[in-house]
């Protein structure tokens, strides 16, 4: 069986791009299984302008008409057996529609993994746009996929709402351990707790408002901790004005895009993770912070709040509100001057070896594909 994964862009895993790096990290994961895997990507430059990889990677050019497809890509569907399964990674891409139609003309059978793009809030953004593209475009994609893959159960459960189908499967996002390094745990007593943040800025999306309004109650309240954001993106000014209006600019760091041993470095200063997103799939982010030890404070959107209650790994939000962020900081403070911080992080990182380790998920899937 011949694997192909299909991302818009490059699966570079040092970008902020959350489907290209889960892209990347199963065709890595796969591929390590002995399974013949190949990624294809579809950009806007032919340039390798990435590391090298365990698999073979080939990048066909994306053009403004989103409808036109790179005549290499059409003949090399063309040239598929029927040994083949494609896996697509992505919603609302118009380009994927146009594949989709000449892999069921090829009989060639797909998975189609739409990374958190169905989900209730993802939906009320530009609605009257995505409901059209879905009536014509989208739901034909599900329609014809052999299996659709949701990462979580707050997308699984409202995509019966968009269309009926019975061929959905919910399989988690995973981290792969050995990227995570260790460190030595730091003996000196802080003073304060950091707060901390990675991902892209984007306001509504990664709820950053919220965490913002949330964080700036919590200090009026009396918290002494701060708050740090690694990441970047068309809206990081307008965070930073925001902080600035709230009046605490003076607490809350923006270290901008960080990759590799930087952002780890960063992570590991950090003593407990937030993401308050209003829709997700299932955030990268949120796992490399359990896998370093790092308690969290997570919305239901993140679509692992119940991993997080089963091992008491962090603090969940039942309503993604400044002031239920606010009160989870608060909380997470007293944990801090009561040394309960790191028992509950070392918590996280049983989590993440137990429920989302890349080769039981990759296996998953592979089970899926072959059926």
């Amino acid at each position: 069986m011949k694997i192909i994964h299909l991302v818009l862009g490059k699966a570079n895993p040092e970008r902020m791009n959350g489907v290209n790096k889960v892209a990347y990290q199963l065709a890595t994961t796969q591929s390590e299984m002995g399974l013949d895997v190949t990624l294809w990507g579809i950009a806007n430059s032919l340039e390798v302008n990435y590391t090298t990889r365990n698999f073979e990677t080939i990048i066909f050019q994306q053009y403004k008409n989103k409808l036109k497809l790179d005549t290499n890509l059409m003949t090399a569907i063309e040239e598929l057996n029927s040994d083949t399964i494609v896996h697509i990674h992505g919603a609302f891409i118009l380009e994927f529609y146009r594949i989709s139609r000449l892999l069921k003309k090829q009989n060639i059978p797909y998975i189609f993994t739409p990374h958190g793009s169905f989900t209730e809030m993802a939906m009320t953004k530009n609605k009257w746009i995505k409901q059209f593209y879905f009536q014509w475009f989208e739901s034909k994609l599900i329609e014809d996929a052999k299996r659709v893959q949701l990462l979580g159960i707050n997308e699984y459960e409202y995509l019966d709402n968009l269309t009926q189908n019975a061929h959905k499967c919910l399989i988690p996002n995973g981290q792969d351990l050995k990227v995570i390094p260790m460190y030595s745990k730091n003996k000196k007593k802080k003073a304060a707790p950091i707060f901390g943040f990675c991902g892209r800025l984007a306001k509504f999306h990664k709820g950053l408002d919220l965490m913002l309004e949330g964080f700036k109650i919590y200090r009026e309240l009396g918290g002494i901790g701060t708050l740090e954001l690694i990441g970047d993106g068309k809206e990081r000014m307008e965070l930073k004005d925001l902080s600035a209006d709230l009046e605490i600019s003076n607490h809350v760091v923006f270290h901008g895009k960080k990759f590799g041993l930087e952002k780890f470095k960063l992570l590991n200063k950090m003593d407990v993770f937030l993401h308050t997103s209003r829709m997700e799939g299932f955030p990268t982010a949120v796992l490399e912070a359990a896998a370093m030890s790092k308690p969290t404070i997570t919305s239901e959107a993140t679509n692992i709040n119940d991993f997080v209650r089963n091992h008491d790994s962090g603090i969940v939000l039942l309503e993604n509100s400044p002031k239920e962020i606010a009160a989870a900081m608060q909380l997470a403070e007293d944990y801090f001057f009561q040394s309960k911080l790191e028992a509950i992080g070392e918590r996280g990182r049983k989590m993440v070896e137990e429920e989302f380790d890349w080769k039981n998920i990759a296996t998953q899937l592979v089970e899926i594909y072959a059926a």
